[in-house]
């Protein structure tokens, strides 16, 4: 070889070097701050999981809502509750919303029963209509999946009920 031939390949030896280092510590910032990024975010911090609600109520408090006292009468005929759920007869008075249906068309007038599930939290699970006029039942069934009640308690405890709901129409 010739002395410039070596001098030029141990000028691109030495800039290869150097290029090398500076990859080096580029990807070693963009390395640091990708872990940073990552340690920074919420969702990779180990036990970040959302506690449960027992977690998150004070220990020895009481459960809101309405005691519900076990109705007298016949189990429902269209809905099937869960073991444990409470029969609590007719609802219309112990719910806080009871929406009125809409009775804009109805031809005919009459009493329309609604039987319906209600879970923990006071909202309506199921709900079927059992009896009344046919013309009404569309009207009565939407408003009774709309109603509200305070969550519901049994001895002082959460529970689901199931009763009915009725709705008068009127010509």
């Amino acid at each position: 070889m010739t002395s410039r031939t070596t001098a030029a390949s141990g000028v691109m030896l030495i800039g290869l070097m150097l290029l090398g280092t500076a990859c080096q510590q580029s990807a070693a910032n963009n390395s640091t701050n990708a872990n940073a990024a990552a340690k920074a975010t919420p969702a990779n911090i180990a036990g970040a999981a959302k506690p449960t609600e027992a977690e998150t109520k004070p220990a020895g408090t009481a459960p809101t809502g309405r005691e519900i006292k076990v109705a007298d009468g016949p189990k429902l005929k269209s809905i099937e509750p869960a073991e444990g759920t409470i029969l609590g007869g007719v609802l219309n008075d112990i719910a806080t919303s009871l929406p009125q249906p809409d009775a804009g068309a109805a031809s005919e007038s009459g009493t329309v029963t609604v039987e319906e599930l209600d879970n923990e939290k006071g909202s309506v699970d199921a709900s079927s209509v059992d009896s009344g006029p046919q013309p009404l039942w569309r009207a009565a069934g939407e408003a009774a999946r709309e109603a509200k009640f305070d969550p519901p308690l049994h001895n002082g405890k959460p529970v689901k009920v199931a009763g009915v709901l009725t709705y008068e129409f009127k010509k």
